[in-house]
């Protein structure tokens, strides 16, 4: 014959059994997911000096977030389970919600900063063609360019137009600085031959190094 169990025994029960979700144990790996998250949930990109840089890892650091809690609640972790983060206390399916709009922020900045630089490219293409397309969109769209004799490339027509491309650098690491100079030539929008490069010591390449 069963013992009838009083209201408050009852009671008891439920309160450990939810001192016991409240305590479980946070693994670190999860823990450190949200609070990489967590460090983007005030996070503007207009006070940033890279905010396209740190628009992904907002979105890659809530998606990473989203899914290391995604796997511990399939492991069982209560949603009631209570975390510390860099923001305070929190259960955790707060932490989640917290993590998808660190995610959904991550991701329209990304997509909107991403746009508008492409945007600045344009121009260029819509002139461009054949090898000095493909040169330009693989290698040369963030590069300042040369023409002969030194001359800055600025505007499309002059990029279309241009037979050589060159960069240039220096390299100050050593005793001496190190200029170096890197050449496309071209026919048209071929291009003619393979890359060729110069260096020299001084602060700056000389413009007979541009051909």
């Amino acid at each position: 014959m069963f013992k009838r169990i009083s209201t408050a025994a009852l009671l008891c029960l439920a309160l450990s059994a939810a001192s016991v979700v409240g305590a479980q144990k946070i693994a670190k790996e999860l823990q450190d997911a949200i609070n990489s998250a967590s460090v983007f949930v005030d996070w503007m990109p207009g006070d940033d000096f890279y905010p396209k840089a740190n628009a992904k890892l907002a979105l890659d650091n809530g998606n990473a977030c989203i899914e290391k809690v995604d796997q511990a609640l399939a492991g069982g972790l209560a949603q009631s389970a209570m975390v510390e983060t860099s923001k305070g206390q929190m259960t955790i399916t707060e932490a989640r919600e917290m993590c998808v709009k660190v995610r959904d922020k991550g991701q329209k900045f990304f997509g909107a900063l991403t746009a508008e630089e492409e945007a600045q490219y344009e121009p260029f293409r819509k002139v461009l063609s054949g090898d000095k397309l493909r040169i330009y969109n693989d290698r040369l769209k963030k590069y300042k360019l040369y023409g002969a004799g030194g001359r800055v490339l600025k505007t499309p027509a002059d990029y279309r137009d241009a037979a050589l491309w060159c960069t240039t650098g220096v390299d100050r690491d050593g005793i001496v600085p190190v200029w170096s100079v890197d050449c496309w030539h071209f026919k048209g929008m071929a291009m003619v031959g393979t890359v060729t490069s110069k260096t020299g010591e001084g602060d700056e390449a000389p413009s007979a190094a541009f051909r």
